[in-house]
């Protein structure tokens, strides 16, 4: 196992090579599931008045403490009116004030509308039923945020909650991380696309679409390629497309048999490999290199290993590309529900569900056939990492969790 590459040098060198793309403006609603890359200043006080936070009435504190007469009301406050038009409340008064209105000037406090009561024939006048204090159920203007406070820095995912800080601030427009263009190919003469009925001898291509997948979901824009056979200068053919883009995944032919020309072909196109094997189970004859600033992500063909090795140095390669601060974010820690054995020389990253208790995930690996075993990926929602030097870990043992982009949706 000496000349495996250890799964954190790989990663390394993965993120070495990866650049960050130009930044783009774009509207707020397309910034949605990218990185912020400019800071976003408040452009004015929020609140920007003083308001109610209540329904109710808007009165004079000191007005309630000495007794509980009757307030006569002299205007009534709905949200949206113009600060300016509002009269004056003074003692033996009050205002019918309405959640987010302005409060009128002289008034200091908010009596809810629960806290009063009205005077039987009299609609204009309110009994109050409790005391209030200088400053309740209202907000001073700037209370949340002060004009020019930073509310966004450059390196944040832009969320909803996130988007509604551009719309409050007025930004319809925002400079964001570059989306990466990414292209897929995969390898073999065994592969028929889905919509086709294998015939003996062949399977359906599941790595395309599973990748395809992937790569939207973690922001790529992919364009794939078709079925690469085995053969040389078709190969080199569409790898030369592919490698006009950001990105080029290829599934397959990259382990030690005598039609894996992968590798061979990317070297004849000038694509310098960096990687060839790496200390990780599945997904040991895993091929990176680059060529200019494209990067290139060789696979293996089989789905659970063309899947790991995507979550673990693909995703993280794109986040980075994107302007994501944390590329390759760390793993949690959760607790395994049975035990759990590898041979050592290869950190193990097992198909997991991992379920939160309350107070750590619980982890159970899920069962599977082997690297094949395509519908493993389906099924959990993280990758129970196993170190190499461990050859098995007890029930109740802590492991280490790499949360998958769809954790939450499982």
């Amino acid at each position: 196992m000496a000349d495996l590459l250890p799964v954190e040098r790989a990663l390394s060198i993965v993120l070495d090579a990866a650049p960050i793309l130009p930044f783009e403006q774009v509207q707020a609603d397309d910034a949605l599931g990218r990185w912020l890359q400019e800071e976003i200043h408040a452009d004015h006080d929020y609140p920007e008045f003083d308001k109610s936070l209540m329904d109710g009435y808007a009165v004079v504190a000191a007005d309630l403490q000495r007794d509980l007469r009757p307030l006569r009301v002299n205007q009534e406050i709905p949200a949206g009116i113009d600060p300016a038009r509002l009269v004056a409340v003074v003692p033996g008064t009050a205002a019918r004030i309405m959640t987010g209105a302005p409060i009128p000037p002289g008034a200091d406090a908010v009596l809810i509308v629960e806290e009063s009561e009205p005077v039987p024939g009299d609609p204009d006048v309110i009994r109050p039923k409790s005391g209030v204090s200088p400053g309740a159920s209202l907000a001073r203007r700037g209370a949340d945020v002060r004009r020019g406070e930073v509310l966004l820095s450059p390196g944040e995912f832009v969320g909803p909650g996130e988007a509604g800080v551009l719309a409050a601030c007025g930004r319809t427009r925002v400079t964001v991380g570059g989306l990466p263009r990414l292209s897929i190919i995969a390898t073999g003469d065994e592969l028929v696309e889905p919509g086709t009925a294998p015939a003996p001898g062949k399977i359906r291509n599941s790595n395309g679409p599973l990748l395809r997948a992937l790569a939207g979901r973690a922001g790529a824009r992919a364009r794939y390629l078709g079925i690469a056979a085995d053969e040389e200068t078709a190969l080199r053919r569409m790898m030369e497309d592919g490698l006009r883009d950001d990105v080029l995944v290829l599934s397959g032919g990259v382990s030690m048999g005598t039609r894996d020309l992968v590798g061979r072909a990317l070297r004849a196109l000038g694509v310098e490999i960096a990687f060839e094997k790496v200390a990780i189970k599945p997904g040991k004859p895993f091929t990176f290199g680059s060529r200019g600033a494209t990067l290139v992500f060789g696979c293996p063909g089989n789905p659970v290993s063309t899947y790991v090795i995507f979550q673990v140095f693909a995703r993280a390669a794109l986040r980075r590309m994107m302007g994501s601060p944390t590329p390759s974010p760390a793993p949690v820690r959760g607790v395994l529900a049975a035990p759990v054995r590898q041979r050592p020389g290869r950190a193990g990253y097992y198909q997991a569900r991992a379920l939160w208790s309350g107070s750590t995930y619980e982890v159970r690996i899920l069962p599977t056939s082997g690297s094949a075993d395509f519908v493993s990926c389906a099924r959990g929602n993280a990758l129970a990492i196993v170190p190499s030097d461990v050859e098995a870990l007890a029930a109740g043992e802590p492991v280490a969790l790499l949360l998958l982009d769809d954790h939450d949706d499982r």
